[in-house]
């Protein structure tokens, strides 16, 4: 093996020297550059893992939000028809509202239409009798001849007058 190692142009001392070094190295390499590789890999795969968990949790509270979300637009809605149905409602009472008052006011008009119906009606009767009592005056005095007609019909005037109101009122009450 001797010459084997000589062949070779192996030395002892040096191989021996080299190897020192290649230990020393390796052992201030491993101090300085690997532990301080592996240690910033650690810390990467620490942050990459909270990176993934905080990216489920926010994914976990925006399905919350959503759920909520639609909670709220489903009670809004719910609220939306309520306050509709409420105005509908309110509408409706003061459409009927609205006719009551129309038709209280029509009754009043059709009220004072009849009041001012049956004042102008009394007012066309007194003229009426007013103007019968100079034609039944005039009728009288043709019929029974030439008395006076002061004291043959005042008298006479008078009940016939009172008769035609009397039947004139009949009438307006019919």
């Amino acid at each position: 093996m001797g010459e084997l190692i000589t062949h070779f142009g192996i030395d002892g001392r040096l191989l021996l020297a080299q190897a020192v070094n290649f230990f020393v190295l390796l052992a201030v390499l491993w101090k300085f550059a690997y532990r301080p590789i592996l240690e910033v890999f650690r810390a990467r795969r620490e942050t990459i893992a909270r990176g993934l968990a905080d990216a489920r949790s926010a994914g976990e509270h925006l399905a919350k939000v959503e759920k909520i979300g639609e909670e709220r637009l489903v009670s809004a809605r719910a609220e939306a028809l309520g306050i509709i149905s409420q105005a509908e409602a309110t509408g409706r009472q003061r459409k009927e509202e609205a006719l009551a008052d129309a038709a209280r006011k029509g009754e009043a008009v059709l009220a004072d239409a009849r009041r001012a119906a049956g004042e102008e009606r009394a007012r066309a009767q007194e003229t009426l009798y007013a103007g019968a009592e100079d034609l039944v005056r005039e009728g009288i005095a043709r019929v029974l001849g030439h008395l006076p007609p002061e004291a043959r019909d005042g008298d006479l005037i008078r009940r016939a007058v009172s008769e035609l109101r009397a039947a004139g009122a009949h009438k307006i009450k019919a």
